[in-house]
């Protein structure tokens, strides 16, 4: 029953959430696929034209790592700050914490799902390439939804006790991003740097998207273990950390 209760919260949050986004703007729901488009827009051109990054068919390249990267980075920032900027209606409500968390990632997930489709089809069934290797994206999307849920909370909650947990984390995305081959496949770093992207769970996360988008498929399995692997581990800190600041939580909000 707690938990019926729990998902109803979440529900009835993300569906306000998603009312309110863009309820006032002149282009509304437009601007959930502008933004990653004029993104993918200019790095495909700055990378592939200025560049030269020679890589076959690399605007499916780009797609299958940009895409999801910018859900896991934008989620990431935003929930980071979530509980601070919370604080009244957390101290206010009997609210759990973890409902407002997940109703923003969902919101954002949703989101992401419908540019992720809108943008990536048209390129995709231009390509030529086989529309039975996309029936594999939900399974590419169970790891990376556990994984930002996890990370959010983990930071999130150390962010009511060391408030510089945002800022850090802004400047670490920012440097992720370069080092996390989106751009790049991961044979052009050098192979005494390529411990720095086995270190990196973004990496793992978002795999699985590049398989089915760009291989087609291949090692596509594997990819998803490791990315579920990933997940899971994430989401023990996540508990850890939680159970371990849960009693102080409210006194540091």
């Amino acid at each position: 029953m707690e938990l019926k209760f729990f998902w109803a919260q979440v529900r009835d949050l993300t569906v306000a959430s998603l009312k309110s986004r863009y309820r006032k703007t002149f282009a509304g729901f437009i601007w959930v696929v502008l933004n990653p488009l004029m993104m993918f827009g200019v790095q495909s051109l700055v990378f592939k034209t200025f560049m030269r990054i020679q890589v076959p068919d690399y605007n499916l390249f780009l797609l299958g790592g940009l895409l999801p990267w910018i859900f896991f980075s934008s989620t990431i920032q935003m929930t980071t700050p979530l509980f601070v900027t919370q604080s009244y209606l957390l101290r206010s409500f009997k609210i759990n914490p973890m409902v407002i968390l997940t109703s923003q990632v969902i919101d954002n997930f949703i989101n992401f799902i419908a540019s992720f489709l809108l943008i990536l089809l048209p390129f995709y069934i231009s390509s030529d390439r086989s529309l039975s290797a996309l029936l594999l994206l939900p399974f590419a999307l169970v790891p990376l939804l556990i994984g930002t849920i996890s990370l959010g909370i983990t930071l999130s909650t150390i962010n009511v006790f060391f408030r510089d947990t945002n800022f850090v984390m802004s400047f670490i995305l920012n440097l992720l991003f370069y080092i996390t081959p989106v751009f790049y496949p991961k044979s052009y770093i050098p192979v005494k740097w390529q411990w720095l992207v086995d270190i990196n769970p973004a990496v793992y996360l978002l795999n699985p998207f590049r398989s089915v988008i760009y291989f087609e498929g291949n090692a596509f399995w594997i990819d998803l273990i490791k990315a579920l692997g990933i997940s899971i581990l994430l989401m023990c800190v996540a508990l850890g950390v939680w159970k371990r600041k849960r009693n102080d939580f409210y006194h540091k909000l």
